[in-house]
């Protein structure tokens, strides 16, 4: 097996899992802004500016949801810097 083969193949994982908690994350971001908006047109929640980061104004399960993206893109965040460690640890010592 070749050395970019083999660092590819090291890579890939950590890729692969970044990439699926990175679609977790947008999923979860989805629902906190389906949720706060069903909360709104029903009135239980008032109206935050667009950019306010006011968590106050969630419901339980937008809070819950705001959560697990936060968690999800820190997941993804992670997975992807242990990915580039790892290839580029690989690479140093096979010597390219």
């Amino acid at each position: 097996m070749g050395n970019d083969t083999e660092v590819w193949l090291l890579f890939a994982p950590f890729w692969l899992l970044g990439i699926a908690a990175l679609i977790g994350s947008v999923w979860h971001m989805a629902r906190v802004a389906i949720v706060t908006h069903r909360a709104q047109a029903a009135g239980h929640v008032r109206k935050a500016p667009v950019f306010s980061l006011a968590r106050h104004e969630l419901t339980d399960d937008g809070r819950h949801h705001a959560r697990r993206a936060l968690m999800a893109f820190a997941a993804f965040v992670a997975l992807c810097l242990l990915g580039v460690g790892s290839g580029a640890a690989v690479g140093l010592v096979l010597g390219r």
